[in-house]
């Protein structure tokens, strides 16, 4: 319930309306509660002799006092479950920003489907919260406050038989609320493993058809859906019995009224209209009896919601502002020269293995460097650190001299063309894929296309530039999507361009085009490329050699060859491999 407060600004926020809607929802209970006053003393009149005018006067105030009534109780909705729909949207709107502050390594461990459940289904349960749960707790709140105090002037003995059953309500609400709120988390947590899985196998429904595994995964749907079924049932259930207990609570407090009131008409010391208000203002609490059942599930169910919506909230990024006084914006465009001093580093998942172990050297501006290595030597996780998708443990990654961490967040991203080795392209135009996020003083998203060799075939297709793309690009070839990418860096017009095996999907003859045409349009931009290809980093200026998280050795092509060690090593094996394939 505490979760629940954590809302309390977005209410500040619209205070003004939702404290109109609060006298609305007063004025709705006192004209409610004070019509059958009206309507009673009609019926007083009708057991003696009267005018028809005086009966109609007042039938005709108790319509007025019921319609008055309903007109507030629409002011009520119009303003409270309004208010709610805003509150909705602005939760909507930050949940939304916050998940794009979260750094790489809190997607490394939370799936996709479990953030769209927590951003529809809980924020739902908690739109209910603020909309019909605190509609439905104020009306409940001032009709019985209103109805009882009516009752009171009328009998008190009366009303407390009326209200012998409200201890047993307020333990059974107690006991139910405590089951509702812990069966909706574990559905909701249920949900989320529903979606999460749903949005893999869409995703890979290729790989699950490829090998054959359409009955597998329909069996696990089939197990979490069965699982989410028993849970709503058994939450249902228990929803059940306890509105049957409410209303039947309500219907028994009648049986005590009408005999003991019946009585006193009898003996004259109650009239009939007066048991007829009596018995009005008892069936009017049988609606708010009720409805703490009701209200009691929105709000354990919002609670739960909220308890793992606030898990998102309270999560901070592991890349901030340093505010420091000193992370300004430099005066000018950055040169691209990129110094790692001493830099270790470990993976968050993995803190007690290091990646990277005292990693330093420079390259300066306009230089083509390439990093090679055998799997796992940590190539990645080297140019990870450059646009600050990860922070080192130790020693820092510098440009032109600034370490990155003083820098702004906008300002290193926006001096870096990052290509990484998952190729994601936008459900959307190929143009609006490689001008995504380029500015005015960037390369035209023709040239970046030409540049990155896909100019050619993208003029083939009937709508050329303007193709809509799939799911991920899948209307590409690979290929296709990792020129794309590599255009869409290129219309950054980066100070430092990074290429993470970014065209391991080319042919030879096209790899060497593109790297050609870098040099020759990029001529004062430093690029980092990391590739298996000999045959794609032999021209490059410095080639870096990585062997378990250190640098083995380093230097040009013909240094490397000379020394005769690892990349001597890998360059012979894969001139034998092109000999053997061109022999098969």
């Amino acid at each position: 319930m505490k979760n629940l407060l954590a809302l309390r600004p977005y209410l500040v926020r619209y205070r003004k309306s939702l404290a109109a809607g609060v006298v609305c929802v007063i004025a709705t209970n006192f004209f409610a509660v004070a019509a059958p006053r009206f309507l009673g003393d009609a019926i007083d009149l009708m057991g003696k002799p009267f005018e028809m005018k005086d009966v109609l006067v007042k039938v005709g105030l108790y319509i007025l006092l019921a319609a008055v009534s309903g007109i507030m109780l629409y002011l009520v909705r119009q303003l409270i479950i309004v208010t709610s729909r805003h509150i909705e949207f602005d939760l909507k709107n930050d949940y939304y920003a916050h998940l794009q502050t979260l750094s790489t390594s809190f997607y490394d461990t939370t799936g996709s489907g479990e953030l769209i459940s927590r951003g529809t289904n809980d924020l739902n349960a908690v739109r209910d919260f603020l909309g019909p749960g605190i509609m439905y707790s104020i009306n409940t709140l001032f009709r019985l406050l209103f109805a009882i105090g009516a009752m009171v002037s009328i009998s008190p003995m009366l009303t407390l038989f009326a209200l012998l059953p409200a201890p047993l309500l307020s333990y059974s609400v107690y006991r139910t609320g405590v089951s509702i709120q812990k069966r909706s988390r574990q559905i909701q947590e249920n949900y989320a493993a529903i979606t999460n899985l749903v949005q893999e196998n869409i995703s890979g429904i290729r790989v699950v058809r490829n090998y054959n595994r359409e009955e597998h995964e329909t069996s696990r749907f089939e197990k979490l859906n069965k699982n989410y079924y028993d849970r709503n049932l058994q939450l249902g259930k228990i929803q059940a019995w306890f509105m049957a207990l409410l209303t039947a609570l309500t219907a028994l407090s009648l049986i005590p009224v009408i005999w003991v009131g019946g009585l006193n008409v009898m003996n004259g010391t109650m009239s009939v209209g007066g048991i007829a208000q009596f018995v009005i203002y008892v069936s009017m609490l049988s609606w708010p009896m009720i409805s703490i059942g009701w209200v009691t599930n929105i709000v354990q169910k919002a609670a739960a919601a909220q308890t793992r919506l606030r898990e998102i909230f309270d999560t901070k990024p592991d890349i901030t502002e340093m505010n420091t006084g000193k992370n300004e914006a430099p005066s000018e465009a950055m040169k691209g020269t990129l110094t790692f001093e001493h830099v270790w580093f470990y993976y968050p998942s993995q803190p007690d293995k290091a990646v990277l172990k005292d990693i330093s050297f420079t390259v300066e501006p306009g230089t083509k460097v390439a990093i090679v290595g055998a799997t796992g030597a940590g190539k990645s996780s080297v140019v990870n650190l450059i646009p600050r998708l990860y922070d080192p443990a130790r020693g820092r990654v510098m440009i032109d001299g600034r370490d990155v961490r003083s820098l702004p967040l906008a300002v290193v991203r926006r001096t870096i063309g990052f290509v990484p080795q998952s190729n994601f392209l936008f459900s959307d135009t190929i143009r609006h894929n490689i001008d995504f996020g380029s500015s005015q003083d960037g390369i035209d998203v023709i040239e970046a296309s030409r540049i990155a060799m896909l100019h050619d075939d993208v003029v083939d297709f009937p709508d050329g530039f303007d193709t809509m793309l799939g799911e991920k690009g899948i209307n590409l070839s690979g290929g296709q999507k990792q020129r794309a990418c590599i255009a869409r860096a290129l219309s950054w017009n980066p100070s430092i361009l990074v290429l993470d095996d970014a065209l391991s999907a080319v042919d030879t003859a096209t790899e060497a085009s593109i790297f050609d045409g870098l040099l020759e349009k990029l001529p004062e931009t430093t690029i980092v490329l990391i590739s298996h290809r000999i045959s794609t980093v032999r021209n490059c200026d410095r080639i870096i050699v990585l062997h378990e998280g250190t640098i083995a050795e380093s230097g040009t092509h013909e240094e490397l060859l000379l020394n005769g060690q690892y990349y001597a090593d890998l360059y012979t094996r894969q001139l034998l491999e092109e000999e053997i394939s061109a022999l098969s």
